[in-house]
């Protein structure tokens, strides 16, 4: 009996050893078939944690309990790197018996934990989750083999905890968006004929169609028992409750999908719902809070969906919701919304749209004793033909603070009266005067916050319409700092409310005592200002294309960024995405500005500019600390005291941050200098260091006209003269956006009147006495490097070696002459090539550019021939 008792032991012990060991000894084996096997059938990457992969057998003897863990499958081409479906745990329960059986495997359970599907069909119909491999064509003989030796599978019971779902069809244009969902379902799908239960609960569900939100953000709990007929494809709701927030529903019939068609007969009802359930379903109001809303009211809702749905017809639909003398308060609002009724029904009895009906024929609501109604009937959805009307006074303080919500809120006064009447057709064929649409509409203080934006406000509104014409009468508004005063017409706005491609369009006069540009551009603060400088970036203000406004503008001041622009006036015209101005004259930093030319943000990832400006009399200093353009093309306007004027043209593109992108800057025109003084810089003591000459700390510049332009990355100035100390000069070159500088300066140093010192080093930098040359030499420097840290160099060098000294200046002061008329017919033809390029030019500044080239032109001739008469009579002299 000893024995035998050892001998049961240890049988017991291996069998316990076995469940143990086997699993343990062929875990490899098994995620090796597993890998291999989806490989094979999968068009996917397939990947899980190894390290976590498990099979026990003692877990739930007789079941095979194997589990994966941070399994997920991401997609290839053109698909690639989207994750279809991924799971933190994957776990299956199999019966072992099934298992050995090998004619019905049977699994007890399917269990995954906080599983993410993303499901994804394209344009063109290919979807991500089509992901089995094609393993060629079957024979008949094969399918018969195949048939005869299938293996079923039944699944008992599948568990989700914490699921997101995501199906988004662009082919469609619709998306369904799960979050937070958690589902158990049992059935036996061995079975052709069983109940399948299931009990779901969503946090959150948005259905999205045609970029329009249907359901946003609705609490779902549904437990359905479904009737399943897997043989005829049947599906018959058998006890049943839907639950979208507060609001409570039952179905009864059936869904079949015996063919490519499906049929249905469903009805569908309210179950004991009262208006403050119907309540819930609107936007926002199911919040914190919405169990202290008081309300009052009956309601009924109720529908059905009978027939066959396919790519050709949809089936028969009702739906119909009443409400009956509805009452709402908040507790944070002292007025109530009372007397509330609506009738709406929506139906086809074919299923063909051009059956469907919606009318409403009784909506209203009081607030504070005024009585908002409002019908409307719509037949015909393929080519509606309507019938609308509304009436009475609107307060949006009470509206929006009955349930109020955090991303934004409401307020003010709309009184509106209109009708509406007409046919589709008429609104294609524009035949707006067989539209009867006319009415008023009147606001005040309407006031609209949401986070993150200024408050838009509107202190008075009136306007009337017709089918053709709104009409502004009165128009206050603000938006933030901002205020505007509109009046004017706006045109189209029927065919802009229907039509998708539609063009609004506008007439408007537009005064103004502040615009602010810097609240309408989108900005990103830093987590801290721990500076004086502004730590918002600026980002590109699209001009909408669909809209075709002309604005005659007066406006006192204009923020920009840093800058304040003052008592504009002009034409502002928004068109195809495109910002015109044509043109706007104001004052800035002390000087008069004329701008015209385009702002084109057709393409936003490259906004355009293409300007021509008119300025006089700005501070060249001003203008420095003010422009980055400046900044990077004329460091030494920092240097420089004084005022100057131009007339220029320049266009570009922009950065994403609004900066103008250099490398793409193109420009030409004149600037033009009264009188200005450069001190301080490290050009001047440069070339002071370099001559030992005395009285050159400064350099003035008195009615100088320099011939500008901008390419390649740089500002290209042809020569104009200067007095450097008491030194006549002539300067020429380059700038470029890195800082590096490239100009030649020519210099006319009388040798008599330099002192000992600067002859010693004038006379070391030619390699003989200055005294032996004559009575004047011409130094000529190449100044590189960069303008923080110059490079000056002396360059070919002219001396007067007679003694003709009246000659010899004479020559010297011809060659300069000759070189400014080069210059100027060069300059002059590259301002023209440069203006060619540009889109938009205003005939006025060109016109002007022109005189002013020919003007000055005249009075370098005759100030050259001044000084030629000056220089003679002075020879004659000596």
């Amino acid at each position: 009996m000893k024995r035998f008792f050892i001998v049961v032991l240890t049988l017991i012990g291996l069998i316990f050893l076995t469940l143990i060991l086997v699993p343990v000894l062929f875990k490899g084996k098994i995620q090796e078939a597993i890998q291999r096997e989806l490989d094979k059938t999968l068009n996917a990457e397939v990947t899980f944690d190894p390290a976590n992969f498990r099979v026990s057998l003692l877990s739930d003897f007789p079941n095979l309990t194997v589990g994966l863990a941070d399994f997920s499958l991401t997609g290839k081409e053109p698909f690639k790197g989207d994750t279809l479906f991924a799971a933190n745990d994957f776990e299956l329960e199999i019966d072992l018996k099934s298992i050995i059986a090998g004619d019905q495997i049977q699994i007890n359970a399917v269990a995954l934990e906080k599983p993410v599907v993303n499901i994804l069909v394209l344009q063109d119909g290919a979807a991500n989750y089509d992901i089995m491999k094609d393993t060629g064509e079957e024979t008949e003989e094969d399918t018969t083999d195949e048939e005869s030796s299938e293996v079923k599978i039944g699944i008992k019971e599948w568990i989700i905890n914490e699921g997101d779902i995501v199906y988004y069809d662009q082919s469609a244009n619709m998306g369904i968006f799960i979050h937070g969902l958690n589902h158990v379902g049992t059935g036996d799908f061995t079975l052709d004929v069983f109940d399948m239960k299931t009990q779901n609960e969503i946090q959150a569900l948005t259905v999205v169609y045609d970029d329009v939100e249907y359901i946003s953000r609705k609490k779902v709990n549904a437990d359905i028992t479904l009737g399943m007929d897997l043989a005829n494809m049947k599906f018959t709701f058998k006890e049943n409750n839907l639950k979208v927030n507060d609001f409570n529903l039952g179905f009864d019939g059936y869904f079949a999908m015996p063919t490519d068609d499906y049929e249905m007969d469903i009805t569908f009802a309210a179950k004991e719902n009262t208006f403050k359930s119907l309540l819930s379903l609107v936007p926002g109001m199911y919040a914190d809070g919405f169990e202290s809303l008081e309300t009052k009211g009956e309601l009924s809702f109720s529908g059905f969906v009978k027939g066959i749905y396919n790519e050709r017809q949809m089936p028969a639909f009702d739906i119909a919701v009443n409400v009956k003398d509805g009452y709402v308060k908040s507790p944070e609002v002292p007025l109530p919304i009372s007397h509330i009724d609506m009738d709406v029904a929506v139906k086809s009895e074919t299923g063909d749209l051009k059956d469907g009906i919606l009318q409403m024929d009784n909506f209203g609501l009081t607030i504070d004793g005024d009585r908002f109604t409002a019908k409307a009937i719509v037949k015909n959805f393929d080519v509606p033909d309507w019938n609308l009307s509304a009436k009475g006074k609107l307060n949006l303080d009470v509206v929006s603070k009955i349930e109020p919500t955090d991303e934004f809120s409401l307020a003010g006064i709309i009184n509106a009266n209109l009708i509406s009447s007409g046919n589709y057709t008429m609104l294609e064929q524009e035949r707006y005067d067989l539209l009867e649409t006319k009415g008023s509409l009147a606001m005040e203080n309407f006031r609209y916050s949401a986070a993150d934006m200024p408050d838009f406000t509107i202190s008075q509104a009136s306007l009337n319409f017709n089918p053709e014409i709104i009409s502004l009468e009165n128009f206050k508004a603000k938006f933030g700092k901002s205020d505007f005063s509109l009046k004017g017409d706006v045109t189209n706005y029927l065919n802009y409310a229907l039509k998708e491609d539609a063009v609004l369009e506008g007439n408007l006069s537009l005064y103004s005592d502040l615009i602010d540009i810097n609240e309408f551009m989108s900005s990103e603060e830093a987590e801290e200002e721990t500076t004086e400088t502004d730590s918002a970036a600026m980002e590109v203000v699209p001009i909408p294309k669909d809209l075709y406004f002309t604005f005659d503008a007066r406006i006192a001041t204009i923020v920009y960024d840093n800058l304040e622009l003052k008592n504009a006036v002009g034409k502002i015209v928004v068109k195809d995405g495109i910002l015109t101005m044509d043109p706007i004259d104001f004052n800035l930093l002390g000087g008069e500005i004329g701008l015209a030319g385009t702002y084109n943000t057709q393409n936003e990832d490259k906004p355009l500019f293409n300007f021509d400006l008119d300025i006089k009399k700005l501070s060249i200093k001003q203008a420095y600390s003010s422009f980055v353009t400046v900044q990077k093309l004329a460091p030494i306007a920092e240097k420089v005291n004084g005022d100057f004027s131009t007339d220029f043209t320049i266009n570009g593109a922009l950065t994403s941050e609004m900066m103008p992108d250099f490398e793409t800057l193109a420009g030409a025109g004149l600037i033009k200098v009264a009188n200005a003084a450069v001190q301080d810089s490290k050009l001047i003591s440069g070339v002071t260091s370099l001559t030992k000459l005395d009285n050159t700390n400064s350099v003035s510049l008195k009615d100088v006209i320099m011939q500008a332009e901008i390419r390649e990355g740089k500002l290209f100035v042809q020569p104009f003269d200067l007095q450097f100390g008491k030194y006549k000069a002539t300067i020429d070159g380059n700038t470029s956006i890195t800082g590096a500088i490239d100009y030649n300066l020519k210099m006319n140093v009388p040798t008599g009147a330099a002192g000992t010192a600067a002859n010693k080093a004038i006379s070391s930098l030619l390699g003989t006495d200055v005294k032996a040359v004559g009575s004047s030499v011409n130094l000529n420097f190449n100044i590189g490097g960069t303008y923080a840290d110059p490079d000056i160099k002396l360059g070919k060098t002219e001396t007067n070696a007679g003694g003709e000294d009246n000659s010899v200046k004479a020559v010297v002061q011809s060659k300069i002459d000759a070189e400014k008329a080069k210059a100027e017919a060069e300059a002059k033809k590259a301002i023209e090539e440069a203006k060619a390029k540009a889109k938009l030019k205003a005939d006025s500044i060109k016109k002007a550019t022109e005189e002013a080239i020919e003007k000055e032109k005249e009075k370098l001739k005759d100030q050259a021939k001044d000084k030629l008469k000056d220089l003679f009579k002075k020879g004659g002299g000596n």
